[in-house]
């Protein structure tokens, strides 16, 4: 448990790249314009945009749940798109030998007002594509 406070932790408050205790299969957190390195490999994902969120704020009643597209960049080169919505197909990419998942996305809108980008963390999932 202390392992992973502590890479929410890095995760949350680091500019750069984490490598500390990150484990294929876990959820993990990563700040807008931040990266992580999966240990003993080459495979860094760096969370560099939200280009759209139109998820149903809370609080408010809407047609549909609305969905939010993220980019991310694959060892520093391969623009990766990724959507959390209704289809979960569109939430995943095979790339470099791996699967990469956005699982969530925070903070969740509000009513109150847009989301400053700087605010953004993304949840995503790595496991190898090779099993």
């Amino acid at each position: 448990m202390l392992v992973r406070s502590l890479l929410l932790a890095l995760c949350l408050t680091a500019c750069g790249t984490d490598t500390t205790g990150l484990a294929l299969g876990e959820n993990i957190d990563v700040r807008l314009g931040t990266s992580i390195q999966m240990p003993g490999d080459t495979l860094s994902v760096k969370f560099t945009d939200v280009t759209a969120d139109s998820r149903c704020p809370t609080g408010v009643q809407c047609v549909w749940a609305g969905e939010a597209t993220t980019l991310f960049t694959v060892n520093a080169g391969d623009p990766v798109t990724l959507t959390l919505g209704a289809d979960a197909a569109k939430a995943r990419v095979i790339t470099h030998g791996y699967q990469v998942t956005l699982v969530g996305l925070k903070p969740y809108p509000t009513s109150s007002g847009p989301i400053a980008k700087a605010d953004y963390v993304a949840t995503i999932q790595v496991t190898s594509a090779k099993d």
